[in-house]
């Protein structure tokens, strides 16, 4: 399924600018509407006398101010945003909601796109009761992270973390319309000798999968030595020179609570490439 529809959530920063364009760049190419989603920071008192202030002329006058920083905060965004848009011809939307309000509106905003963009570093734009984890397990949209320090435009090597697992198929059908015009696709197995799930080619079938949709795609096999999973996909998206690494999280329940597993939480603190993760 095509990208029609994707969002991004932004901030008047230049981390947040930067995450617009490359959300306005990839809305572009695959001619999809962009949403700016602007978690409106929660006003605090500015001063400890505002904690004392009595009289509804003093109150409204402590009310007034709030709403004048939120107002400002939320035009700067806006302008942000807007000037990262319109290098590009696409179509676009800002919206915005206050971080202290009691409503879901971070679900929400994200539940009816195909795609939604934040910053890798503590997953920059959410609000700050939010987590990108949280955020996908609330609505199956698949998130992509960006760090705060990519200055790549384009997704051109995109690097498919396999395990033949649900998860991991799921990642594929999410990324599929990133993969289908990569110039490189690597489908990365890391010990397949230890996964009866891969069968006798590890691989395989998934690489054909891929190349009847039009993917160009390689399978590459490698040993972990040792070493933790999410170093070595790192570390060979790294030496490859990827744009994207594509990874189905896991997780598994607890009562009530979601935990993800080691390789997929190492994956979103250390990923200094952007990293698609679908559940």
């Amino acid at each position: 399924m095509p990208f029609k529809t994707i969002a991004v959530f932004v901030d008047p920063s230049p981390a947040g600018e930067a995450r617009t364009c490359y959300a306005a760049r990839m809305a572009c190419r695959h001619g999809a509407h962009l949403v700016g989603i602007f978690a409106v920071p929660f006003t605090s008192s500015s001063s400890p006398a505002e904690s004392f202030v009595r009289g509804h002329q003093a109150v409204r006058q402590v009310i007034a101010n709030h709403r004048s920083i939120e107002a400002a905060a939320i035009d700067a965004a806006n302008r942000s945003f807007s000037a990262g848009c319109a290098r590009e011809d696409i179509n676009f939307e800002f919206r915005f909601f206050l971080q202290g309000a009691v409503d879901d509106s971070a679900r929400l905003n994200s539940l009816h796109a195909d795609l939604v963009i934040v910053g890798g570093l503590r997953a920059g734009g959410l609000p700050r009761d939010w987590s990108a984890e949280e955020l996908l397990l609330a609505t199956g949209v698949p998130f992509l992270l960006l760090p705060e320090t990519w200055t790549g435009s384009k997704t051109e090597h995109v690097v498919v973390a396999w395990n033949a697992s649900r998860e991991a198929r799921r990642a594929i059908t999410d990324a599929l319309p990133l993969l289908v015009v990569a110039q490189t696709v690597t489908i990365l197995v890391v010990d397949p000798q230890k996964n009866p799930r891969h069968g006798e080619e590890p691989g395989a079938d998934v690489a054909h999968y891929l190349t009847r949709h039009g993917a160009k795609v390689g399978v590459e096999p490698v040993k972990s030595r040792g070493e933790p999973i999410a170093n070595v996909i790192l570390a060979y998206a790294e030496r490859h020179a990827a744009d994207l690494v594509v990874v189905g999280a896991y997780s598994h329940a607890r009562t009530t609570e979601m935990v993800f597993g080691g390789v997929t939480r190492s994956l979103l603190r250390d990923a200094a490439v952007p990293l698609l993760i679908a559940h």
